[in-house]
């Protein structure tokens, strides 16, 4: 699920209808890494392919319900409102747009190398 090189409005690979949109990225005094804030669309009832991250980050739902599940847990479903927490180097088993009718929309934030992929195939 890549994004162009400037990471600005670009389409996120994996499937189609999903978008990725950098909304802020700021560099981190004393540190080499970068802090992202990205809002991405899945269509209605899309699903990511399973996938991997290299860092941690978090996740606010903004509009919609989303499952996800890392490794061998149980799906767990997340609303408006509801944060959750990407997991580093677990396989991201399971996310998904529960809704076939509206899109799911959501922010993502997390802290990595400059030019570094967040999400990565497992």
């Amino acid at each position: 699920m890549a994004e162009s090189n400037d990471g600005r409005n670009a389409p996120q690979a994996g499937f189609a209808g999903v978008s990725r949109k950098t909304l802020e990225r700021l560099a981190l005094p004393g540190d080499h890494r970068e802090l992202v804030v990205a809002e991405v669309t899945y269509p209605p009832g899309g699903v990511a392919p399973q996938h991997r991250h290299p860092v941690g980050g978090v996740i606010f739902i903004v509009e919609g319900v989303a499952e996800s599940a890392y490794g061998d847990e149980a799906p767990r479903q997340y609303r408006a409102g509801e944060t959750l927490q990407d997991r580093p180097d677990i396989p991201h088993t399971l996310f998904r747009n529960c809704d076939l009718d509206r899109p799911l929309r959501f922010l993502t934030i997390y802290a990595l190398e400059p030019g570094r992929a967040y999400t990565m195939e497992p």
